[in-house]
């Protein structure tokens, strides 16, 4: 089964959308104007192996060992990798990327913590993930006197919108960029991301039915392309109807006052730990942001374990 072509629409002229590039101006428009944005060459020659040979290997092996989805997309076929930092050395090359840093930095500015690093993989069989935007955690908002919308109960995956053109009231901001790493080749056929361009900017979820009932485009490129989107673009994988699986890893970058998608605080192994520099490790949630998350002394470049923190005191 593959994606439905998209119906006669006038969001776009498909002569103008994002082509891969290098030039990190050019980026930050496609960025601004689209949504997303194409690295052209992202990853190449031994970077780009080693990313391959480790991720494929890893993956092979947890296949057999468990069947954990990411929530977003539970499609029996899909696979999701997650907690790479934990898993090669390799994937530190995506979160250090000369371009891909100035365009988070961009966007949500240099104080930004790494939210996630994980694979995404379409095998063949995989189907329609339904379109959603990665900031659906963030509420809309509200002129003053409406009802307060309560953040807690917000929810993935909810939306019923089927506008992808800009809003005419007050958006939320962007708080969090993503990319996706086409580690293999990406294809219409093989389930390359499929995006709504410009939806960035609609301040709404997009209809979640399966299949899409949005004109969509698929992001595509040979192995070594970054895909660099605004959270809230509305997007979604497409079936594989290929014999070959479609491997790709997602980074997210969040602003300092959201609560990151992996835990590293909790969950980072303590060799990667160890071996990171404090900057790394800032950006890895170790670190108090305007005193928010210290665990005695706020200016701490590097917060301290529960074994380390002051406890009761007592006078001899």
């Amino acid at each position: 089964m593959t994606e439905p072509a998209s119906t006669s629409h006038n969001y776009w002229n498909d002569d103008e959308l994002p082509k891969p590039v290098r030039d990190l101006a050019i980026l930050q428009q496609d960025l601004n104007r689209f949504g997303y944005c194409l690295i052209e060459g992202a990853l190449e020659g031994a970077t780009l192996s080693a990313v391959q040979d480790r991720l494929i290997e890893q993956a092979a092996v947890e296949r057999t060992q468990h069947n954990m989805k990411n929530p977003a997309n539970t499609d029996p076929v899909t696979q999701w990798v997650g907690m790479l930092l934990n898993k090669g050395q390799a994937f530190f090359e995506l979160i250090e990327h000369d371009l891909y840093t100035a365009l988070v930095e961009h966007l949500i500015g240099p104080d930004y913590l790494i939210s996630c690093v994980d694979a995404q993989i379409q095998h063949p069989g995989a189907g329609t993930m339904p379109l959603h935007i990665d900031q659906w955690w963030m509420p809309q908002p509200v002129p003053p006197g409406e009802p307060n919308p309560k953040s807690s109960e917000m929810a993935r995956g909810t939306g019923t919108c089927l506008d992808p053109s800009p809003a005419s009231s007050p958006i939320s901001p962007a708080v969090a960029v993503n990319a996706m790493w086409m580690v293999t080749e990406f294809t219409e056929a093989n389930g390359a991301t499929r995006i709504v361009p410009g939806s960035h900017l609609a301040g709404q979820q997009p209809d979640a039915s399966v299949p899409h009932r949005i004109p969509t485009v698929p992001a595509t490129g040979p192995a070594g392309t970054a895909f660099v989107f605004d959270a809230r673009l509305w997007h979604g994988a497409a079936p594989n109807s290929t014999a070959q699986s479609r491997f790709g890893i997602t980074t997210v970058s969040c602003g300092p006052q959201f609560r990151p998608l992996e835990n590293y605080s909790r969950g980072l192994r303590r060799e990667v730990f160890e071996s990171s520099p404090p900057e790394r490790l800032r950006q890895l949630g170790f670190a108090a942001w305007s005193s928010y998350g210290h665990t005695g002394d706020p200016e701490a470049r590097v917060t301290a374990d529960g074994s380390e923190a002051c406890g009761e005191l007592r006078l001899q």
